[in-house]
């Protein structure tokens, strides 16, 4: 894979920026440095990259300008040789688009990034400060393992190891050797309480019997107790109610006696009290709020008839408004006329002035010399086009002569470099498809194609003989071993399964039989103790006694001798001593009895079992027989005797070498193929270069041939750009010769408009028209005269208007003084404004308070309505109250109603007793309860009360004495367990034993699969192991400028520890490194690991982010070369902010392509 452009449409900062990253070049360095200053967008450009691979995560920082529906990041990218162009977008699903915004599968850029996903792409293929410290700080954590510090920068395979170490932890949770508190030592731990549980309650039904009676008499003799104490109890409360009651009564009767004395008021409410005392208040302000009212309204009407008006002043009032207006411009008019008057004078000056300079006497009429509106405008317009003709005539003319110039200068230059002024259109074309033959030839791959063939032929060859190697005992050629006839995987399978059941069921046959034989022997043992422990005769011994008592009977039958009948009789007490032992001992006999059938199914189940093993026997031999034919017709060098996992692993073992010659072959066919593409090259750019150069055309060597292409290339788009410059400079010749011609028709046609536009007015009068300057120079005169004249007429038009407005107010003044009896004849019209404003600000004063007053009078007059009103309601509501409790004045209404309170509080405290009463003796009425006090002693009660207090002491530990006997019996039967308890214990053992079961099973997986990964692992360390530390060392080598001259590895406990070897012969472990040593050295994994993962896969973009800001120039200059190394292999990418370093890289690799990025 390769990032031909990036598109950041809308993205971050960015807003339809393109990086292009273009072509691969023709066997050349592909090193990309971006180079930025800080927030220039470095670390937006990886993430947008990232995020075009594996979609815009549903929260993303890069919204702060584009919002999530409107972020869009496009791409060019060549996945196994094909450009495709790929967009994506913010959406949930569908994100990824093709060219034609037509949504495609992720499938396609996964399948060019060979499976990786975004974290596994981000730890192999890119690197920051962050990383590269992390990277440093996992070697400490390795303590140098070799395996991990190898394959964690190559394969992916660094937590690999970790979930390893985690799954073996697991398995160790649940058994560990000579470890203690696992799970599994828990679980047998709980099987044994069990089993001790169960022993300690399965006991005897004659035991369960007992105990069950002593628990009833038990309950039986606690109830009785708590019985009686419960009576006692009763009598107690009874006693305990009666002497409370009686003080009760005596205060309920106290309080039915003052009641009666109360007994004439009338029902009132609390709030009354309240509402009497308001009462009395609002009477005593009613009163005191009345008389000051009417005092007011007197007052007031006296003050308002001693004011006077002066009529004759305010019916003036309006007539002295205007008066006063015209005073204003009055006044004005003698302050300005004085100023306006030399105003007048000065502008008639500069009138005087300008004619001057216009050359005009003071004799001519001003007005005469201004121009119209249209005139001047296009005066001025010719002044201002004349100025800017003459400029244009003047730099037409130079640039004419430039022109000429240069057109010769680029003449002379072209036929020094051996060109003419057109080029053959025949040598044109096979330029032409010379440059065709030579990009196409670029653009190929075979040259990559070959070195990376060249590079894997070896390694491959090296693969296929250590794998056939491997195949011991077994010797022979590749081709024997494809003629080779292995078998079918479903008979492997058949085999192995077959095989494990065979041994299986032996292993479960085998347990069976010992468990039968124990068994049986355990039968034997136990019937020969019972026999020998009781001296009873067995069943077998019983009955051939019998049958010796028959015997002797029929002998005595038939003789009836005293022989025979002593025999009889001897035969027969034997039998009945027999009989008689059974018969006492009929537990012992039928425990014998089932004795013998256990013994004879036990030994029915062994012959059982061993027969079955006998025919598992007889399957596994023919099963090895199968397999040792199946290995003889395989090879004859191969073993009989071998075992199937033993034939399974060398056939795995031929398949690998049969995929390593493969792959030989895949790189053998790909190095020829490239071969054939190399020379079929070679003669396609010979024949394009033929026609130009006959005598390079006849090299072999295609580098050869495409420099001297480029050179011929080159020289002739050389001559094309002077021939284009040529035809440029005639060209501008031209143009410059068609101005000039346009200049000059221009300036004789502004002379003819200016002769125009003199003519008609005073500027035409004399013979000549005047110059473009000298108008440039009247224009601004005239505009001044003009505004001059304009100002003129304005300050006289104002001096008039003032001196009417001063006549106008003088006699509107004495006009309104007469009216009013005023003199006016000898008095400054001044002093009599001033009289009249005084005389009219009296009247309006007397006025104002008069009409004040009388407002006053019509408000005090409504609050004497209102207050009258509220009297009389106030007198209804206290007659109400007067007439309710039956009093005469307020005061003694206030003394009944606190009497009538008083009243109802206390039967409210009657009513409480008498129900306390009743409810303390249970009686359903006061009578009843007055009933049953009245038959009491209270000394008598008080005695009894003592009695019955000390028998329940006594009482209370008789009771507290039963319950625990009892609570002793009710355990002992919980421990025997006549409940289900045996059959819940026995569950719970078949649950732990099942928890025991599942738990070895896991335990054996989890094993099985631990051991499986870690061969694999291993296995896979072991083929890559030696070309990654040959790389790594390199790596080491040239990053450290010579002072680590290589790695090396050293076993140690079951692991390989990675060496770093120095310049002086001494080595140090990894994890002795030092910080800045352990980066370069993690660096050099990380390098090494793109080169193994460029080996077998498809390479893809590796990015760096500013690694270098800490390195020195040395450093980094060697950092480079590694980078360099990379890039010939694959798209290297280095974002930095630092300028030296892009000519760091530079003077490394000359190819390199600096991209920048702006602020």
């Amino acid at each position: 894979m390769r990032l031909n452009r990036l598109d950041l449409t809308r993205y971050g900062k960015f807003t339809d920026h393109v990086i292009d990253f273009g072509a691969t070049g023709f066997g050349g360095c592909d090193l990309h440095i971006v180079y930025g200053p800080n927030e220039a967008g470095k670390s937006t450009l990886f993430s947008a990259w990232l995020d075009l691979l594996f979609g815009i995560g549903a929260q993303s920082s890069y919204n702060f300008i584009h919002p999530y529906p409107n972020m869009q990041i496009g791409a060019s990218i060549d996945i196994d040789g094909a450009p495709a162009e790929y967009i994506r977008i913010k959406r949930a699903q569908n994100s990824l688009l093709d060219g034609q915004s037509r949504p495609v599968s992720d499938r396609a850029l996964l399948a060019g990034l060979g499976g990786l996903d975004r974290t596994n792409y981000q730890t192999m293929f890119s690197l920051d400060d962050e990383s590269l410290e992390q990277g440093g700080e996992s070697i400490l954590a390795s303590r140098g393992d070799l395996g991990e510090l190898l394959f964690s920068a190559s394969a992916g395979l660094g937590e690999l190891s970790q979930k390893l170490v985690q799954l073996r932890g697991e398995t160790e949770v649940f058994y560990k050797p000579r470890a203690q508190k696992r799970v599994l030592g828990e679980l047998k731990a709980e099987l044994a309480k069990l089993k001790a549980e169960r022993d300690a309650i399965d006991v005897q039904a004659s035991k369960y019997a007992q105990l069950s009676r002593e628990l009833e008499e038990a309950e039986h003799r606690y109830n009785e107790a708590c019985e009686k104490r419960k009576s006692l109890r009763g009598r107690l409360a009874s006693v305990d109610r009666q002497l409370t009651a009686g003080p009760r009564m005596a205060d309920f009767d106290r309080l039915q006696h003052q009641l009666l004395e109360l007994a004439d008021l009338p029902e009132v409410v609390p709030e009354w009290r309240q509402q009497v005392r308001d009462l009395g208040n609002a009477e005593a302000a009613l009163e005191a709020g009345g008389a000051a009212l009417s005092e007011e309204i007197d007052r007031l009407s006296a003050e308002r008839e001693n004011i006077g008006l002066d009529t004759q002043i305010l019916s003036l009032e309006s007539q002295l408004t205007e008066l006063e207006r015209l005073r204003t411009r009055h006044d004005t008019a003698a302050e300005d006329l004085p100023e306006r008057r030399t105003a007048l004078i000065r502008i008639d000056g500069v009138i005087s002035q300008l004619l001057l300079r216009l050359g005009q006497p003071d004799s001519r009429e001003p007005g005469e010399l201004l121009l119209s509106t249209a005139r001047t405008a296009t005066l001025r317009e010719l002044v201002d086009a004349r100025a800017s003709l003459d400029v244009r005539l003047d730099t037409a003319r130079k640039e004419v002569v430039d022109a000429s110039a240069g057109r010769d200068e680029s003449r002379a230059i072209l036929q020094a470099a051996g060109g003419s002024d057109s080029a053959p259109a025949q040598r044109q074309n096979q330029v032409d498809a010379l440059t065709e033959t030579l990009t196409v030839l670029r653009n190929s791959d075979h040259e990559l194609r070959r070195q990376s063939a060249e590079r894997a032929i070896a390694p491959a060859r090296q693969e296929r003989d250590a794998r056939l190697a491997a195949l011991t005992p077994w010797h022979g050629g590749i081709a024997e071993l494809r003629t080779m006839r292995p078998p079918l995987p479903d008979t492997l399978r058949r085999w192995k399964v077959q095989s494990e059941q065979a041994e299986r069921k032996d292993a479960e046959l085998a347990q069976e039989i010992s468990r039968l034989g124990q068994t049986l022997r355990r039968f034997e043992a136990e019937a020969e103790a019972l026999a020998r422990s009781r001296a009873l005769p067995s069943t077998a011994e019983t009955q051939a006694l019998r049958a010796a008592r028959d015997e002797a009977w029929a002998g005595h039958k038939n003789a009836l001798d005293p022989e025979t009948a002593k025999t009889f009789e001897t035969a027969m007490q034997s039998y009945d001593e027999a009989a008689d032992s059974r018969a006492a001992h009929q537990a012992e006999v039928a425990k014998l009895n089932e004795i013998a059938v256990q013994s004879a199914i036990a030994k029915a189940d062994l012959d059982t079992a061993n027969t079955a093993r006998s025919e598992n026997d007889k399957a596994r031999t023919e099963l090895r027989d199968s397999i040792a034919t199946a290995i003889g017709e395989l090879a004859d060098t191969l073993p009989a005797d071998m075992t199937l996992a033993a034939l399974e692993d060398w056939l795995e073992r031929r398949e690998l070498a049969l995929e390593a010659d493969d792959a030989l072959r895949r790189h053998l066919h790909d190095l020829e193929i490239a071969e054939q593409g190399r020379q079929a090259a070679t003669a396609r750019l010979a024949k394009a270069l033929k026609p130009l150069d006959p005598e390079a055309a006849a090299d072999d060597d295609l580098e050869a041939l495409a420099a001297r292409a480029q050179q011929l290339i080159s020289q002739e788009a050389r001559l094309d750009a002077h021939r284009r410059d040529l035809a440029e400079q005639e060209r501008n010749l031209r143009r410059r010769e068609l101005n000039l011609r346009n200049a000059e028709e221009q300036a004789e046609a502004w002379m003819l408009a200016w002769k125009q536009a003199c003519s008609g007015c005073w500027l035409g009068e004399n013979e000549t028209a005047p110059t473009a300057a000298e108008i440039r120079e009247a224009l601004p005169l005239l505009g001044e005269l003009a505004s001059a004249l304009h100002d003129r007429a304005g300050l006289a038009d104002r001096i008039a208007k003032m001196e009417r407005d001063q006549a106008g107010y003088i006699a509107a003044l004495h006009a309104a003084a007469s009216q009013v009896g005023l003199e006016t004849d000898t008095v400054a019209p001044a002093l009599i404004a001033r009289q009249l404003a005084e005389r009219l600000a009296a009247a309006e004063k007397a006025r104002a308070r008069q009409q004040d007053l009388s407002r006053q009078i019509e408000e005090a007059a409504e609050r004497q309505r209102k207050h009258a009103e509220t009297s009389a309601a106030h007198t209804v509501k206290k007659t109400q109250m007067l007439e309710s409790l039956g009093a005469a004045t307020l005061a003694e209404a206030a003394l009944r109603i606190e009497q009538a309170l008083e009243r109802k509080q206390l039967a409210g405290r009657a009513e409480q007793s008498a129900s306390e009463i009743c409810e303390t003796l249970g009686a359903t009425s006061l009578e009843n309860a007055r009933a049953q006090l009245e038959d009491a002693d209270t000394e008598e009660l008080r005695e009894e009360k003592q009695e019955l207090e000390t028998a329940l002491e006594t009482l209370d530990a008789e009771v507290q004495h039963l319950f625990a006997a009892r609570t002793r019996a009710s355990d002992a039967m919980d421990t025997v367990g006549g409940d289900d308890a045996v059959a819940r214990i026995e569950q719970q053992r078949k649950t732990t034993l099942l928890a025991i079961a599942e738990g070895a099973e896991r335990y054996l997986r989890l094993s099985a699969g631990i051991i499986a990964m870690e061969q694999a692992l291993t296995l896979y360390r072991e083929r890559h192991s030696s070309s990654m530390m040959q790389r790594a060392s390199d790596a080491i080598r040239t990053i450290s400028r010579g002072r680590y001259t290589g790695l090396a590895s050293q076993p140690d406990n079951g692991k390989e520890l990675l060496i770093a070897l120095q310049n002086d012969g001494t080595s140090k472990q990894a994890k002795d490194l030092s910080k800045g040593a352990r980066f370069q050295l993690y660096l050099a994994l990380r390098v090494a690991g793109y080169h193994e993962f460029a080996a077998t896969r498809q390479t893809v973009p590796f990015i760096a982010d500013d690694i270098m800001e800490t390195f020195d120039d040395f450093r980094a200059e060697e950092t480079f070369r590694l980078f360099a190394g990379m890039a010939n292999v694959g798209q290297v990418i280095y974002l930095t902010h630092h300028r030296h370093l892009c000519d760091i890289a530079k003077s490394v690799c000359p190819n390199v392509t600096i991209h920048e990025l702006a602020p």
